[in-house]
């Protein structure tokens, strides 16, 4: 068994890796390559009228409606999974101490009551340290100047909103 599994069997872990640049443009590319399949949609059905012989123009309807059919549950699953990641998408702020210990800050969208402080686990995981409610609301953390200090045997997480401690227990 892995230690990340181990781990995860008694807490919670997060994990987490930043976005190349480059797979932020291939997500605009599908947004294009959607686009451009609308603009087919809006524009088959004229060129289809066209056709002059009544059989071909039938075949070209029937071949074009069935492909649309086919391709709507992957465009309705893809639309899901867009709304359901922007619906449940959160601030992350990383912050890192003098000595290289890092902490992982979550603050939700949607009104900002939910944070959370994740220590550094190992290079990609982070482990769920404590609810932080003091962070909670306006200005949001990710907008606050925070700095981590190391003290003791945990870390210190100074904020314009006030200071707090972080365990490091394992």
């Amino acid at each position: 068994m892995s230690e990340a599994a181990r781990v995860a069997a008694g807490s919670h872990l997060l994990l987490f890796f930043a976005v190349p640049a480059e797979c932020i443009g291939a997500g605009l590319r599908a947004i294009a390559l959607m686009a451009a399949v609308a603009a087919a949609s809006l524009l088959v059905p004229p060129l289809i009228r066209r056709i002059c012989r009544r059989k071909l123009r039938l075949a070209a309807a029937w071949t074009a409606g069935l492909a649309a059919a086919a391709a709507v549950p992957y465009l309705a699953l893809l639309l899901f999974f867009a709304f359901l990641t922007a619906g449940m998408s959160a601030d992350y702020v990383r912050l890192e101490a003098a000595d290289g210990q890092s902490v992982l800050i979550t603050q939700d969208q949607f009104d900002g009551e939910a944070v959370d402080i994740y220590v550094r686990h190992d290079d990609t995981h982070y482990r769920w340290s404590r609810s932080a409610p003091e962070l909670a609301g306006w200005p949001r953390v990710k907008d606050q100047n925070c700095r981590l200090d190391p003290v003791g045997g945990g870390l210190q997480l100074a904020c314009n909103s006030g200071t707090l401690a972080i365990g490091q227990n394992h």
